[in-house]
C-alpha cells in the first residue's frame, strides 16, 4: 500500500513539474522560432560562451551546500543549510568582480554581468532544493515560468531597439526575476559563522561535490569554448543554436523527473529505488524512441522547415548530437543517487575521466579541421561513459547490501 502511494505521489509530483516545464519549453520553442529573424549565428556563439561560463561558475557559488539541503530529516537543519549556501554565494560572487572586469576589458563588456548573474543563481539554487524537499512543486514551476516569461519579452524588446548583447542581457534579466521572486518563499540570511559550521559538517560536498560538479559542467559547457579554438564563430553559433533546441525537450523531461526522483532517492531504500529506476528507464525509452529517430533521420529537413534553410546546418549538428541527448534522458535524473548515497568520491573520479575524454575528443577532431569528427568523437565517448555510469548505479550503488 505504501509502495503504491509513493508511486502515485511520484506521478503526481512529476506531472506538476512537467506541466510547468511544458509551458516553459513551449514558450522557449516559440522564442526559438523568432530569434533567427533578429540574430546571426555569431550572436548565439557569444551567448553560448557567456552562458557556459555562468553555468560552470554556478557549480562553485554555493560550495554544493545546496545539494546538502535535501539530506537532513529535520527541516530546521535543512533551513540552516540554505542560509549557509546563501552566504557562500554572496562571498563567492564578490571574488568574481575582478576576473569579470578583466574579461570585459579584453573581450566583451557583457562579461561584467557575470558576478551579478552567478550571485542571483546562488540565491535561487538552494531555495529550489528547499522547495523540492518540502514538496512545493507548484512553486518550483512558478519560478521557472517567471524566468522564461521575463527573458523572452525583455530579449525581444532589447533586440528590436538594437541594444548590444541583447541575448545576454535578456538571459540575465530572467534569472534576476526568478531569484527575486524565490525570496517570497524563503528569506535567507547572511551568516558567516553558520557557513563555516556547515562547511565543516557537510565537508564531503565542498570537498568532492563541488569539484565533481564543476568538472562535469566544464566537460559539457566548455564545448563552445573548445570549438571556438578550431572553428569559426558561425560554426560555434550553429552548434549553440542546435543544443538550445535539443536541450528544450530533454530539459523538460529531466527537469521534472529528476527533481521528484531526487526526493524519492533521499527517502526510499535501495530495493524500492531499484524498482523505481527500472520503471523510469522503461518509460524514458518509450518516450524518447520516436522523436530521437525523427531527428536522427530528418534533422536537416526539420530545421530547414521550422527555421529557414540557413539553419539546415544546425539540423545536421542535431543529427550528430541526438544520441548524446537521449543518453542524458536516462542518466541525468538517476545520477543524484551518487549524492544521496554518498558516492561523491567515485563521482569526482568519473567526472575527471569524462572531462579529459571529452576535451580530447574535441581537440582531436579540431586538429583534423573537421567539425563533425569532433562531434562524433565527443558523442561516442560520452555515450560509453554514460552507459558505464548507469551500470554502476543500478548494479553497484543500489545493491541491497548497500545501506540506504
Amino acid at each position: 500500500m505504501l509502495g503504491q502511494l509513493l508511486k502515485n505521489d511520484f506521478v503526481k509530483n512529476t506531472s506538476t513539474l512537467f506541466s510547468g516545464l511544458l509551458v516553459v519549453q513551449l514558450l522557449n520553442f516559440l522564442f526559438a522560432l523568432i530569434l533567427p529573424r533578429y540574430c546571426l549565428p555569431s550572436d548565439f556563439a557569444v551567448l553560448g560562451i557567456f552562458t557556459s561560463l555562468v553555468l560552470i561558475l554556478n557549480e562553485l557559488v554555493n560550495a554544493k551546500l545546496d545539494m546538502a539541503v535535501m539530506l537532513p530529516e529535520d527541516t530546521a537543519e535543512a533551513s540552516s543549510i540554505v542560509h549557509a549556501a546563501y552566504t557562500g554565494a554572496g562571498i563567492f560572487s564578490i571574488f568574481l568582480i575582478i576576473p569579470a572586469g578583466l574579461l570585459a576589458w579584453f573581450y566583451q563588456t557583457a562579461y561584467l554581468l557575470i558576478p551579478l548573474t552567478v550571485w542571483l543563481s546562488g540565491i535561487q539554487q538552494p531555495i529550489v532544493v528547499w522547495l523540492n524537499k518540502t514538496g512545493q512543486y507548484k512553486r518550483i514551476s512558478t519560478l521557472r515560468i517567471i524566468q522564461v516569461a521575463t527573458t523572452i519579452p525583455a530579449t525581444l524588446l532589447l533586440l528590436i531597439v538594437q541594444v548590444p548583447h541583447a541575448l545576454i542581457i535578456g538571459f540575465c534579466m530572467g534569472i534576476a526575476a526568478a531569484a527575486l521572486f524565490s525570496l517570497r518563499y524563503f528569506q535567507p540570511r547572511f551568516n558567516i559563522t553558520l557557513l563555516r559550521d556547515k562547511l565543516r559538517e557537510y565537508g564531503q560536498f565542498p570537498r568532492y561535490g563541488t569539484w565533481s560538479a564543476l568538472i562535469n559542467n566544464l566537460s559539457r559547457n566548455s564545448i563552445p569554448l573548445l570549438l571556438a579554438q578550431f572553428f569559426s564563430s558561425g560554426t560555434v553559433g550553429i552548434y549553440s543554436y542546435a543544443t538550445r533546441l535539443l536541450g528544450a525537450p530533454s530539459g523538460l523531461y529531466t527537469g521534472a523527473v529528476g527533481q521528484v526522483y531526487w526526493q524519492a532517492a533521499s527517502k526510499k531504500d535501495n530495493r524500492e529505488l531499484r524498482k523505481s529506476t527500472l520503471r523510469l528507464m522503461a518509460w524514458t525509452l518509450l518516450l524518447a524512441c520516436i522523436p530521437a529517430i525523427a531527428i536522427a533521420v530528418y534533422g536537416q529537413e526539420i530545421f530547414a522547415v521550422l527555421f529557414g534553410n540557413v539553419w539546415r546546418e544546425a539540423g545536421k549538428v542535431a543529427q550528430y548530437l541526438i544520441l548524446w541527448y537521449v543518453a542524458g534522458l536516462f542518466i541525468t535524473p538517476v545520477s543524484v543517487v551518487l549524492d544521496v548515497r554518498n558516492k561523491l568520491s567515485f563521482e569526482l573520479k568519473y567526472n575527471i575521466v569524462l572531462f579529459i575524454g571529452r576535451a580530447a575528443a574535441i581537440v582531436a577532431g579540431g586538429l583534423t579541421g573537421n567539425f563533425y569528427i569532433s562531434l562524433l568523437l565527443f558523442v561516442a565517448f560520452s555515450m560509453l561513459m554514460h552507459i558505464y555510469l548507469l551500470y554502476f548505479i543500478y548494479f553497484k550503488v543500489l545493491q541491497d547490501e548497500y545501506p540506504a
